[in-house]
């Protein structure tokens, strides 16, 4: 039995390929990604792809553009991830922190035997940091021997005029750190 998680976040069109809040240069952490994957799917552990589905009405379009909405090609991962597609846990979300989504909740609690959980995707200073703060959190509050890791090379985030891609992304990583996540 795998003590161990894939957590990869948001590696979807709409935050690469096309839409208000993609970045092409974030395709940079495809290849990363592929190789935890194909080494997570190796070792029979378990690989979660959190993807924005949002419905029309959602809260966080109070702060970012309409995106990611549910059934478009924005909320579809990016086609190099397509081939795993019938390998992962597949966990659709209506908010920026997939930790409180439904899915990953039955996950949480259908494995209790998870001990570590590695992030990779986008975007490091929003849906990456909540999900890996909010984890770390959890795992003290109900006092589990729970690891966070962070793949630094397989992170990243968008450009924006308001959203300065590498302070974000940088300020992101140093916070996870404070907070007792590993970057490795």
């Amino acid at each position: 039995m795998s003590t161990q998680a894939l957590v990869v976040i948001d590696v979807i069109n709409g935050f690469i390929v096309d839409g208000p809040l993609a970045d092409p240069s974030i395709a940079q952490i495809i290849p990363p990604i592929q190789t935890e994957i194909e080494a997570a799917l190796k070792r029979k552990d378990p690989v979660l792809t959190f993807r924005d589905a949002h419905d029309e009405q959602a809260a966080e379009f109070d702060a970012y553009p309409p995106h990611c909405l549910k059934g478009t090609v924005e909320s579809q991962l990016v086609d190099e991830l397509l081939p795993y597609a019938d390998k992962v846990i597949d966990i659709e979300k209506n908010t920026t922190n997939g930790f409180f989504a439904e899915g990953f909740q039955r996950f949480l609690k259908e494995h209790p035997e998870i001990t570590t959980y590695t992030c990779v995707g986008c975007c490091t200073d929003i849906c990456v940091l909540q999900f890996a703060e909010t984890m770390k959190t959890y795992a003290q509050t109900h006092k589990l021997p729970i690891t966070v890791q962070v793949i630094e090379k397989a992170v990243d985030t968008f450009g924006l005029p308001n959203h300065p891609k590498t302070s974000f992304h940088e300020h992101a990583l140093s916070m996870m750190r404070a907070a007792g996540i590993q970057i490795i």
